[in-house]
């Protein structure tokens, strides 16, 4: 079992039929290739999903924390990533470095 198990909400998941160009996008890739790093450098200590507000809308609900996040700030309160069930970084991508600070040091 993973010692560490992020759950990351988005605003939007797009077809991955097509290039993107949007700066948002690059921050998602960006992220995403974090994500990999990570999941190579802790090999098996870390597991994580992803979901869209446009394609997992139930998931949103059931986090009274996303709910609150939505109804104030709207999709733009997004990304909201937790570990282990605990909100730690909200309306931004962290980089690689402080992900691996939030993983070690909550």
């Amino acid at each position: 079992m993973p010692k560490f198990d992020l759950e990351i909400y988005i605003p939007f998941m797009g077809c991955p039929c097509g290039p993107s160009t949007s700066v948002q996008n690059e921050q998602d890739q960006e992220f995403q290739d974090n994500l990999i790093t990570l999941k190579k450098k802790l090999k098996g200590e870390i597991s994580y999903t992803i979901y869209a507000l446009n394609l997992h809308l139930q998931q949103f609900k059931s986090r009274h924390q996303l709910s609150e996040i939505l109804q104030n700030q709207g999709p733009k309160g997004l990304p909201a990533i937790f570990i282990n069930d605990k909100l730690v970084v909200q309306g931004r991508y962290p980089s690689l470095s402080e992900m691996e600070e939030l993983l070690y040091n909550g």
